[in-house]
């Protein structure tokens, strides 16, 4: 994988100043900040929802102690059948 350094640097910073202007960097850089800004906040949030629902998702598993032998979900201690194929649960 190729580094990049200073020279290279230097020269996509010519490029993007001839591209964009000198009076419009500050306005391009900003842009570039606030979409990363928003990017990272982006993926934070989505790192955060799935600890949110396992938190809830775990009353509702302790709750479920049969398991169904063919589709292999949760169902209640009470149920009969269970509640995703409609097979039978053994007593």
């Amino acid at each position: 994988m190729p580094s990049i350094g200073g020279p290279e640097l230097v020269f996509v910073l010519v490029i993007v100043l001839i591209v964009f202007g000198a009076g419009k960097l500050p306005t391009v850089f900003g842009q570039l900040g606030k979409g990363v800004r928003t990017f990272r906040d982006e993926s934070e949030k989505k790192d955060v929802a799935p600890l949110a629902s396992t938190a809830t998702g775990t009353t509702a598993t302790a709750a479920a102690s049969k398991y169904c032998s063919s589709c292999g979900k949760p169902n209640a201690d009470g149920a009969k059948f269970c509640a995703s194929c409609g097979t039978p649960l053994a007593a």
